[in-house]
């Protein structure tokens, strides 16, 4: 199996795509950023480096980095039975209202959840990373998003594959509107620059700062007790909402991470819920970070 993840890493570099290690147990990269010249998720299209990533840590899955960088856009679709939710039903709505999607290369995670993959838009078009934002169950990979790919295979042994070999279709209009980033406001634009300029004075290593917070919620979650879990992950979310209020976070990635986390206990919706008003809480209430 591990020369097969081998080939199949290599065989999607040769496809035209960045790929990086991702660990078994979490949707992370096994390299630091920190020795991969500030590459996001530490993706790389090198054969070489891809062979000794793969050999190093022979249990790793395949990363994809979604977004325009490998021009992919992910759209997964969550089921009742592994997700506690009916991403179908939500698409289906979504069809009835604005059209059917075009038949496009598919994958099925070890959870059931339903991958379509579309081309990204290109044209200076970010596509954002959500969450059961444009319908319930129903999340979008995009720009700075990542997604494992098939062959790769969990930690307790279940595995991604392809449904279909279908070429990969282009993105609707009404799906690329739904799912891009909106120009912002004025007002928008005016909090952003101050909050920027009080980052450049306040913060020297904004992301170190940030990554440090992330884990010791995530420590914190990993350790919570029955009975007080659900005041752990609100108490996570909303402390991280306040960084992702000033920029050191980013949102899209912190809800995954969150949910990651908590998903052994078994309650999707809720989780999503509680990680969804945290965020907005503290991201209505932005934190003032130690100079």
């Amino acid at each position: 199996m591990r020369a097969q993840i081998l080939t199949a890493a290599l065989n999607y570099v040769r496809s035209g795509l960045a790929v990086f290690p991702a660990r078994p147990d979490k949707k992370c990269s096994y390299k630091s950023t920190e020795y991969s010249d500030g590459r996001k998720w530490e993706a790389t299209a090198d054969p070489a480096e891809i062979r000794r990533d793969f050999t190093r840590w022979p249990n790793a899955r395949i990363g994809i980095p979604t977004g325009a960088i490998n021009r992919i856009v992910v759209i997964e679709i969550d089921t009742p039975a592994g997700h506690g939710v009916d991403g179908a039903a939500s698409l289906a709505q979504l069809e009835a209202k604005h059209g059917p999607l075009p038949q496009t290369r598919m994958a099925c995670s070890p959870s059931d959840s339903i991958h379509r993959c579309f081309r990204h838009p290109g044209n200076g078009i970010k596509i954002k990373n959500t969450a059961s934002v444009i319908g319930a169950g129903i999340d979008v990979r995009g720009d700075g998003g990542m997604v494992i790919a098939p062959p790769s295979v969990n930690l307790d042994g279940r595995r991604y594959h392809w449904i279909n070999k279908l070429p990969i279709a282009a993105m609707p209009a009404w799906l690329i509107e739904l799912t891009k980033e909106k120009p912002r406001t004025i007002s928008e634009r005016a909090l952003a620059a101050i909050s920027n300029t009080q980052r450049r004075c306040v913060f020297d290593a904004p992301s170190k700062y940030g990554a440090a917070a992330l884990n010791n919620e995530l420590t914190n979650i990993g350790r919570a007790d029955v009975g007080t879990r659900n005041y752990v992950l609100n108490r996570a979310a909303f402390s991280l909402g306040q960084l992702v209020a000033i920029g050191m976070l980013d949102a899209a990635e912190v809800a995954q991470r969150l949910f990651d986390a908590a998903i052994a206990w078994g309650n999707p919706n809720k989780d999503r819920d509680v990680i969804r008003h945290g965020m907005q809480a503290g991201m209505r209430h932005p934190r003032e970070v130690p100079r």
